[in-house]
C-alpha cells in the first residue's frame, strides 16, 4: 500500500512538472482570410484560417479566438468592435466564418487570433491581418458607368482611356475595380497592373480589385487605360456583350476622395492592329486567327504622352444594373500568373524557317522581337505539340485547332506576343526576317496561381517520378479562366474535367479558390437551366443548357472531397438543396422492377443515359445498349451515400437515414442482379431484364472503389480488374487506381504508374508526351495532347505510395499507410499540403528493415501503419522505443500519434 502511495505521489508531480513546464503555444502564423492573406475587393462573408505554431509535441489546438476591428487601434486594444468569438472550443483552423455581422463596401477590417492548446495553455495573438470588401451592392457602383465601342466586329479590340489630375496630397490607398466581356488588360501610367477574365453569363458577371496606390503620382496628370477583348460565344465562354465598367477609388490622408469612374468622357479607339475577318480556330469557337499587322499599333496608347483628342468618346450602356448585367456584380478573387521563361531548343532550317521548341506543353503566348528587314511582309507561324521527320511542325496533331499566326512587322524592332493564349510545345517560323535567337524569344507562361512548390514527390522508380512530373505540370496547363479541360480548345470548365483537376490541385496545389468559384459555377448552371437537379456538363458556354448524366453524378463526389479537405460547412448548409436535388434527379430514374437506375435522362447522341468514358475507344467495348449501366448505378449508390454524409454534417438525421437506405438499397439491387456467374460485375441490364454479357474493367472499378463488392467476391473482381491491365479512358480514370489501392495491390500499382507496355501514363512519356492526354491514343487520333483530367492518377499516389489520406474533415485525423510493395519500392518521400500545415512522410526499405519518418502538423492525429514486411510478431519501435501495434491484415497499426517529427522501423 505504501508503494502504491509512493508511486501516486510522483506520477502526481510528474503530471504536475509537465503541465507546468509544457510551453505555451507561439502565435499563429499564415493568416488568411477568403483563402487569401490580406486580400481587397472581397465580399461580406469572410472566413478565417491560420496555422498553429506549438513547440510541444502532440499538440492540438483546442480552442480559439478571432478579434475583427473596424481599426488597428481597436485591433490593438482587443476591441473587437465588428466581431469578437471569444473563446471558441473547436480544432476548426479554416472557414470560420465571421457571424451575423453586416460588412460595409470598401472598408478595411483588421483581425487577429490567438488559440490554446490541449492543455489549456493560450498563445499570444497574431500579428494583424486584413481584407478590404469590395462594391458589394450595385448603388456601390454609382458614378460609373458601362462603357462600349459602338462596334460589330466579331473580334472586339478595343483601347479605352482616361486622364486625370490628382490633387497635392497623400494617397493613402487607391483601387481599381473593374470588370469586362470577355477579358482586359489594365494600366495604369503605362505600368501593368492585371488581367481578368469574365466568360460567365452577365447575370453573373464578376470583377476583380486591383491596389494602385504605388503607381500614382499626386498632384499631376495620371491615365488609367485598359485593353478589352470580347470575342462572343464559345466553348466555355458566354456570348456576353462588349462592355466595361470600372470604378478607381483613391483615398488620401486627410480622409478625403477622388472617385474616377468609366463614362463617356473616357476616350476609347478600336486596336487596329489585330486584322478583322480571320478564321475560327476550331469548331468549337475558343476564337479566331490572331494575324497581327504591327504598323497599325498605337504607340502609348496606355501612357499620358499620347494624344488622344482625336479619339471618339465612349458610348455609355448605363448604370450598374444595366441589361445585359443585371445581377449583382461579384467579387473574384482569382489570379492568372505569367512568368517569362525561355525555350529548350530553336532550330534553323534554313531560309528563315525556325523551329521553337518550349521543351514540353506550357499554356500561354510566344513574345518574340522582329529586327526586320522587310517591313510589311507577313510572318507565318503555326504552332503545334509533334514534330514530321523533316523537323517541322505537324499540322496533322493540333487537337483539331488551326494554332496559325500571321505577323506584319513594322520595321523597327516590334513584338510578336498574341493576346489569346493556347496551349502548345513547338512554335515554327516560316520567313523570319532576322536570326531567332534565345534573346529574342521567349514564352509568357500563365496558369492560375497554384503553387507547385507546396507538395513534393520522390521514389527509387525513376519512371514512376516523371509520371508525377507529368501529371503536376499538366495540373498548370488546365488552370485558367477555370479548370479547363486543355488549354487550346475551350476557355471554360467541363463538369467531370474539372473534378478531375480540381481534387489534386487541392491536395497537390493546396488550391481552395479557384474550387470554390468552380463548385459555385456548377450549382449556378442548376439554377439556370435544370429544375429538376442535373447540371451543365461545361459551364458556362454558348449553346446553353447542356448535360451529361453521369458527369452530374460526379459533382457530389467533388463536393465531399472538397468538404473533406477543407471543413467548409458552410457550403454544405448554404447549398444543401441543390446537392439534394442532384441525389433525387437520379433516385427519379429507378426502375421498380430492378432497383436500379434505368435510363437517366440526359446527354445527346453518345453521351445520352451516360457518358461513361471517352472518346468512345476509350470504352473498350463496353456495353451502351444496357438500359441501366453499372456505372451509372455504383455513382447512385455514392450520390446517395455521400448525400447522407452531407446530410449527417448538417445535422439533418431525417434525410441522414433516408439517403443510406437508398443507398443500400440500390447496393443490393447492384449485387444481386449485375454479377456474373463468374463473380465479376457485367456492364449493365436492359428493361427486359436480359443482362449485358460484356465484363468491362469500367464495371468492376467503380463497385471496389466505393465499397460495393460484397466480400465474398472482392478477389474475383480485383483480379479481373488486374488482368484488364489498363482498360479505361480518363472518365472513370480515379477509380481504377483507387481499387488497387485499397484492394493492397502495391505492385500492381506500380505497374499500373510504370510500365510503357501498358496503356497509361509510361506509355504516354515513352512516346514522348510532356502532359497528360485526352486518350492514350491521343497521339494517332489527334486527341487533345494537353488534358489535364488524365492528372487525377495524383491522388492515388499521395494516399497510397506516400499514405496520406484524410480520415476527417480538414485533415483532423489522418492515415498515415504506405502500400507495402517488397523490392519493387524502396523508398518513397513527399511533402502534402493541408489547412493544418504541411505532412511529411519518408520511408525505405533497406537490407530487411522497414522505416518511417513522418511530420505530423498541429492539432493533427495519425493513424499510422507499418507493413508487416513478411515478419512475424507485432512489435515495433516507435520513436526508438519498443511498442506493440495492433494487428490489421497485413499491417501493423498505432493509433492518435500526435503532432511533430515520429520515427518508426520494422
Amino acid at each position: 500500500m505504501k508503494r502504491i502511495k509512493q508511486f501516486l505521489i510522483l506520477a502526481l508531480f510528474l503530471f504536475s512538472f509537465i503541465k507546468i513546464t509544457a510551453a505555451n503555444p507561439n502565435a499563429p502564423f499564415n493568416l488568411r482570410s477568403f483563402d487569401k492573406q490580406n486580400p481587397i475587393g472581397t465580399n461580406d462573408k469572410p472566413y478565417f484560417g491560420w496555422y498553429v505554431s506549438d513547440a510541444d509535441a502532440n499538440e492540438i489546438q483546442s480552442a480559439y479566438q478571432i478579434i475583427v476591428s473596424s481599426s488597428l487601434v481597436n485591433l490593438k486594444a482587443n476591441k473587437g468592435d465588428i466581431w469578437d468569438s471569444n473563446k471558441t472550443s473547436s480544432r476548426k483552423q479554416n472557414y470560420v466564418y465571421l457571424e451575423k455581422k453586416a460588412l460595409k463596401s470598401i472598408t478595411t477590417y483588421y483581425w487577429k487570433v490567438r488559440c490554446w492548446d490541449k492543455d489549456g495553455n493560450v498563445s499570444s495573438y497574431s500579428n494583424p491581418a486584413s481584407f478590404t470588401t469590395g462594391l458589394l451592392t450595385n448603388k456601390d457602383w454609382a458614378t460609373a458607368q458601362w462603357i462600349k465601342r459602338d462596334s460589330k466586329d466579331n473580334d472586339d479590340f478595343t483601347y479605352f482611356r482616361k486622364k486625370a489630375n490628382l490633387p497635392n496630397k497623400t494617397i493613402k490607398k487607391a483601387i481599381v475595380y473593374l470588370s469586362a466581356c470577355h477579358s482586359y488588360e489594365l494600366y495604369v501610367n503605362g505600368q501593368f497592373v492585371g488581367k481578368g477574365f469574365n466568360n460567365h453569363y452577365p447575370q453573373y458577371s464578376y470583377y476583380n480589385a486591383w491596389d494602385v496606390t504605388a503607381l500614382l503620382n499626386k498632384n499631376a496628370e495620371n491615365l488609367l487605360a485598359c485593353l478589352t477583348h470580347w470575342y462572343g460565344g464559345g466553348q466555355g465562354r458566354a456570348t456576353g456583350s462588349r462592355g466595361m465598367i470600372l470604378k478607381t477609388i483613391i483615398e488620401y490622408n486627410d480622409g478625403t476622395q477622388t472617385v474616377i469612374g468609366s463614362d463617356k468622357s473616357w476616350k476609347q479607339s478600336q486596336a487596329t492592329q489585330w486584322l478583322l475577318g480571320q478564321p475560327q480556330r476550331n469548331g468549337e469557337g475558343v476564337g479566331r486567327v490572331e494575324s497581327v499587322d504591327s504598323r497599325k499599333n498605337i504607340a502609348n496608347w496606355n501612357t499620358a504622352k499620347l494624344d488622344d483628342s482625336k479619339w471618339n468618346s465612349a458610348t455609355e450602356i448605363g448604370s450598374q444594373p444595366v441589361a445585359p448585367w443585371t445581377g449583382t456584380l461579384r467579387s473574384d478573387l482569382t489570379r492568372v500568373v505569367e512568368k517569362e521563361i525561355k525555350s529548350k531548343t530553336i532550330q534553323n532550317l534554313g531560309n528563315g524557317k525556325y523551329v521553337i521548341d518550349l521543351g514540353k506543353i506550357y499554356a500561354g503566348s510566344f513574345k518574340i522581337i522582329f529586327k526586320e528587314r522587310f517591313p510589311g511582309d507577313t510572318i507565318k507561324m503555326s504552332g503545334g505539340f509533334a514534330l514530321n521527320d523533316d523537323g517541322t511542325v505537324s499540322l496533322k496533331f493540333n487537337q483539331s485547332t488551326n494554332l496559325s499566326f500571321k505577323y506584319i512587322p513594322n520595321g523597327n524592332n516590334s513584338v510578336f506576343n498574341p493576346n489569346v493564349y493556347f496551349g502548345m510545345r513547338y512554335l515554327q517560323v516560316d520567313n523570319a526576317p532576322n536570326e531567332l535567337n534565345q534573346n529574342n524569344v521567349s514564352f509568357i507562361s500563365r496558369h492560375f496561381e497554384l503553387d507547385p512548390s507546396r507538395s513534393s514527390f520522390e521514389t527509387s522508380n525513376e519512371m514512376l517520378n516523371k509520371t508525377w512530373e507529368l501529371m503536376a505540370h499538366t495540373l498548370i496547363l488546365g488552370a485558367q479562366e477555370d479548370f479547363v479541360d486543355t488549354p487550346t480548345r475551350e476557355k471554360g470548365a467541363f463538369l467531370l474535367d474539372s473534378w478531375s483537376q480540381a481534387v489534386p490541385c487541392m491536395s497537390v496545389m493546396y488550391d481552395r479558390t479557384m474550387n470554390m468559384r468552380a463548385l459555385n459555377e456548377f450549382l449556378e448552371s442548376q439554377d439556370q437551366y435544370w429544375p429538376d437537379g442535373r447540371l451543365n456538363a461545361v459551364y458556362p458556354n454558348v449553346d446553353g443548357g447542356r448535360d451529361i448524366p453521369d458527369f452530374t453524378q460526379a459533382y457530389l463526389v467533388w463536393v465531399w472531397d472538397y468538404y473533406t479537405q477543407t471543413a467548409n460547412i458552410e457550403f454544405l448548409k448554404s447549398n444543401y438543396s441543390r446537392l439534394k436535388k442532384i441525389a433525387d434527379y437520379v433516385d427519379t430514374y429507378k426502375n421498380d422492377s430492378t432497383g436500379l437506375i434505368h435510363q437517366l435522362k440526359g446527354g445527346k447522341g453518345p453521351y445520352e443515359f451516360g457518358i461513361i468514358d471517352w472518346p468512345a475507344t476509350m470504352r473498350y467495348g463496353y456495353d451502351m445498349t444496357a438500359d441501366s449501366r453499372t456505372v451509372i448505378d455504383a455513382y447512385a449508390f455514392e450520390d446517395f451515400n455521400i448525400l447522407s454524409k452531407i446530410a449527417e454534417a448538417i445535422g439533418n438525421s431525417a434525410d441522414k437515414t433516408l439517403y443510406i437506405n437508398k443507398a443500400e438499397a440500390i447496393k443490393k439491387a447492384i449485387n444481386s442482379q449485375l454479377i456474373n456467374q463468374e463473380g465479376v460485375y457485367i456492364d449493365g441490364i436492359h428493361n427486359d431484364k436480359n443482362v449485358s454479357t460484356h465484363v468491362s474493367q469500367h464495371a468492376n472499378i467503380l463497385p471496389f472503389a466505393l465499397n460495393i463488392v460484397p466480400e465474398a467476391n472482392k478477389k474475383q473482381v480485383i483480379e479481373e480488374i488486374k488482368k484488364q491491365k489498363m482498360n479505361i479512358g480518363m472518365v472513370c480514370l480515379r477509380w481504377l487506381p483507387e481499387s488497387l489501392g485499397l484492394a493492397d495491390e502495391g505492385n500492381h500499382l506500380i505497374d499500373l504508374y510504370t510500365n510503357p507496355e501498358w496503356e497509361g501514363w509510361a506509355k504516354t512519356i515513352s512516346q514522348g508526351g510532356t502532359a497528360t492526354w485526352e486518350s492514350w491514343d491521343a497521339n494517332t487520333t489527334n486527341q487533345s495532347m494537353s488534358h489535364p483530367w488524365g492528372a487525377v492518377g495524383l491522388l492515388a499516389m499521395q494516399n497510397y505510395i506516400l499514405g496520406i489520406k484524410a480520415l476527417s474533415p480538414q485533415h483532423e485525423k489522418i492515415q498515415i499507410k504506405p502500400l507495402w510493395f517488397g523490392e519493387k519500392l524502396t523508398y518513397a518521400k513527399g511533402t502534402y499540403p493541408t489547412d493544418k500545415g504541411d505532412i511529411k512522410v519518408d520511408w525505405n526499405y533497406i537490407n530487411n528493415k522497414y522505416s518511417l519518418k513522418i511530420t505530423v502538423p498541429d492539432n493533427c492525429t495519425a493513424k499510422v501503419y507499418l507493413p508487416k514486411c513478411g515478419k512475424t510478431g507485432i512489435a515495433i519501435k516507435f520513436d526508438k522505443k519498443e511498442v506493440v501495434a495492433t494487428e490489421e491484415g497485413n499491417y501493423l497499426y498505432l493509433d492518435n500519434i500526435g503532432s511533430g517529427e515520429h520515427y518508426f522501423e520494422r
